[in-house]
């Protein structure tokens, strides 16, 4: 890679980076994002969904007053990022944006979707653009080519559905600059023989900004799937890097390239590799208002329970000492979200991303 490349780089990442190293002389350290898993209702039955325990129970769920409350505690935060469930089932999730957008100053949304209702998907993405002036990102989640894909889905037709809120969203970023389309793969051993069908899927079909594909995480149902192997693992690598998405933008590839390199070490070392400094600025909260530093990890706390004040639970001693857990690396994952924020808050192992000689070295 050349000099210039490099230098790029560290310009079209810094912000990250600025934000880890600045937050550290503030002594209330800001947020740099949020997880919120605004509902548990699904009308899907993915296999290797990590939130399968919750699915659908929907009696306790954070009412929009409580929302409105708990946001008004949290201070600014740039990067929200909305989950479930089906994100797109909650009748108010235009109203959920704007509220985090007037109380925090939100400025990128990124919502997954199973594209399952396409009315509801585009009518709340329109709604969405019209009141927020942020960058909104859809990702379409596709986890194979259409047997596969429904079949991991749980619903036949999904696939199809698929194609048709891509192709309505397509539509709508001609009227709406500011919205962008992602794809997302989740790789286990259902679809490990897929991926590179699928690869050759999206890139022939899809005008999209990116294409992620992560290892399956969490607590999914260990009866119906399992991760792939790490040697099967290590082979698709080389596929996923060859991706028109990834391999056309040399910023991503550099990363997104070193973040599968630390997930084959971490699968093979079982231990925390990389200092997980993202897990004390980009918190987790469900539906039911219950508080994570990941969704990994046991909840430090219940809004619904703290008079939704998220910094009271946030600054308890509980929190406190699960983030000395996590800095004395008593947990690992490979959680992608988290993982490829932590490169970046890591001077090391930024340096050993940029450095390498070659993309799979």
């Amino acid at each position: 890679m050349k000099i210039l490349d490099k230098i790029k780089i560290i310009k079209n990442y810094w912000p990250v980076s600025k934000f880890y190293f600045s937050s550290l002389l503030k002594k209330n350290q800001p947020l740099f994002g949020l997880f919120f898993q605004v509902t548990n209702k699904c009308n899907a039955k993915c296999l290797m969904c990590f939130n399968w325990k919750k699915i659908n129970k929907t009696n306790n769920e954070l009412s929009l007053n409580e929302i409105r409350k708990f946001t008004k505690t949290m201070g600014p935060i740039p990067n929200l990022t909305i989950g479930g469930g089906e994100p797109f089932l909650r009748d108010d999730l235009s109203e959920i944006c704007r509220i985090f957008h007037k109380n925090n100053g939100v400025r990128k949304i990124s919502i997954p979707t199973n594209c399952l209702s396409t009315n509801k998907i585009i009518d709340s993405t329109k709604k969405i653009l019209e009141s927020c002036q942020i960058t909104l990102k859809i990702v379409l989640s596709l986890d194979g080519t259409r047997e596969i894909h429904d079949y991991i889905r749980g619903v036949k037709g999904t696939f199809d559905k698929l194609l048709e809120t891509y192709k309505e969203l397509d539509q709508l970023r001609k009227e709406y600059s500011h919205l962008q389309l992602n794809i997302n793969t989740t790789i286990s051993n259902k679809n490990e023989d897929n991926i590179p069908k699928i690869i050759d899927f999206v890139d022939k079909n899809f005008n999209i900004q990116f294409h992620t594909l992560e290892l399956i995480r969490g607590y999914y149902n260990q009866k119906n799937v399992q991760a792939p192997s790490l040697n099967k693992y290590q082979k698709l690598i080389k596929y996923i890097l060859k991706s028109k998405n990834i391999d056309n933008n040399i910023y991503h590839k550099v990363i997104y390239s070193y973040y599968h390199k630390i997930t084959t070490d971490i699968l093979k070392e079982k231990k925390q590799l990389i200092p997980c400094r993202v897990s004390s600025f980009m918190p987790v909260i469900d539906a039911m208002g219950n508080v994570y530093h990941c969704e990994l990890l046991p909840a430090i706390g219940n809004l619904k329970k703290s008079n939704c004040d998220f910094s009271k639970i946030w600054q308890s001693d509980k929190a406190k000492k699960q983030r000395k857990d996590i800095y004395n690396k008593k947990c690992y994952c490979t959680h992608y979200c988290y993982q490829i924020q932590n490169i970046l808050m890591s001077p090391i192992h930024f340096l050993k991303a940029i450095m390498r000689k070659s993309f799979l070295e």
